[in-house]
């Protein structure tokens, strides 16, 4: 830390060597700098650092009384601590004065050594606190805002993770649309040709035309309904309340597709009057991640495939588990399964980002719980081993 710079202001050269050899003979830490009127002291702490001022009230021109005013009132220089110099027979006068300009002190001439080293070493110290607490907030500070950026800079990570997952899932989610809209297409196509071919050789029936129609209306309806779940899932999410069973059951027909194609079933037991209010198209990202992860696994088995999804409610906190029958996850890799870039499949399956985004999900943006575990058990007469994730949500978030 750099000492601590005095100005000390007087017309007369006499006082000026006194203070000089008091302040160097008997203080530590101190540059001491020197002027001789109150224009050369502005001068001075217009282009000087200085600390504290010691300023002779008495001088021609312009008094100390005139240069503190101008002092108090420039920004860079209004909060220097100011000592008046003073004749003792005006010392009542000028303090009350001083005071009113904003002084902190008054020293009488002629000087009293022993008060003078007393009461300058008395505001040094002072200063110097001061300047060693000023130094630690900007320490404080300055990590403050260094861990703020760096907490800014892993939301904005998480985030990029997080769209990088759901573009993953929406590249799936196209083809699942696509196989899904081919039947509806098809049966639209087939009735409006039929509903041509018949008004062609006049063989058109009321009945059959409503018939058509009804079918054309069902299967547009369906469309659309893929369509919104398509919609949805694209959308920056937001706070709302949401039926469980409903998001759950959109998730696996948005998966349909995927799990047809890999013989995979689901079976749901589902509380369906669970309703909550947090995000549900972060949920729905972190359910499709998991339904992935499980078909994944249950691709490297022979025999039924299964995906079991189950909701049960308690008075604040909702409990949703999912597990299928894919034999479950070595010992040593449950602890790390939900680490970013840790994976057992082959590269090309993916980077390993899936099941820790969906902790990031659930954790942090849905203030819930989630833990993995394996788990043994009986379906239909049968015993299964798998993994079992269960999610732990509040009600309201």
């Amino acid at each position: 830390m750099r000492n601590i710079t005095v100005l000390a202001v007087d017309d007369v050269e006499a006082n000026r060597v006194s203070l000089q050899y008091l302040i160097h003979e008997y203080l530590e830490n101190i540059d001491l700098v020197l002027a001789t009127s109150g224009e050369e002291a502005l001068k001075i702490t217009y282009t000087q650092e200085i600390d504290i001022i010691i300023l002779d009230i008495q001088m021609p021109d312009m008094d100390g009384f005139e240069a503190a005013k101008y002092l108090k009132t420039n920004p860079k220089t209004k909060n220097i601590p100011i000592i008046f110099l003073t004749a003792a027979f005006k010392e009542e006068e000028f303090k009350q004065k001083g005071f009113e300009i904003g002084a902190i002190d008054y020293l009488t001439k002629p000087i009293e050594n022993h008060q003078f080293i007393n009461k300058l070493r008395l505001y040094v110290e002072i200063i110097l606190k001061t300047k060693q607490l000023e130094a630690v907030n900007d320490d404080l500070y300055k990590a403050l805002q260094n861990e703020i950026q760096l907490k800014e800079k892993n939301q904005l990570q998480q985030l990029e993770l997080i769209e990088q997952s759901k573009m993953a899932a929406l590249g799936e989610m196209i083809g699942n649309i696509a196989h899904q809209w081919r039947q509806p297409l098809s049966v639209i196509a087939t009735c409006a040709s039929g509903m041509q071919l018949n008004m062609d050789l006049g063989l058109s029936k009321e009945e059959d035309l409503r018939s058509s129609i009804k079918a054309i209306m069902k299967t547009t309806n369906d469309l659309s309904n893929t369509i919104d779940t398509f919609r949805d899932f694209t959308y920056k999410d937001k706070l709302n309340e949401f039926n469980l069973s409903d998001l759950i059951n959109r998730c696996i027909q948005t998966q349909a597709y995927i799990l047809e194609e890999n013989n995979v079933e689901v079976i749901t037991d589902l509380q369906d009057d669970i309703e909550i209010i947090n995000l549900p198209n972060s949920l729905l990202q972190a359910l499709i991640n998991l339904m992935q992860n499980s078909k994944d696994a249950l691709n490297k088995i022979d025999g039924k495939k299964y995906i079991f999804i189950s909701t049960t409610l308690n008075e604040e906190f909702v409990q949703l588990t999912i597990k299928d029958n894919a034999g479950g996850i070595k010992t040593e890799y449950l602890n790390k399964v939900f680490e970013p870039y840790f994976t057992t499949k082959h590269q090309s399956h993916g980077v390993g980002l899936g099941l820790n985004i969906t902790y990031k999900i659930i954790h942090d943006s849905m203030r819930g719980k989630i833990k993995i575990r394996n788990n043994r058990f009986k379906y239909e007469d049968i015993n299964y081993e798998g993994a079992e994730v269960i999610i732990t949500l509040p009600i309201k978030l």
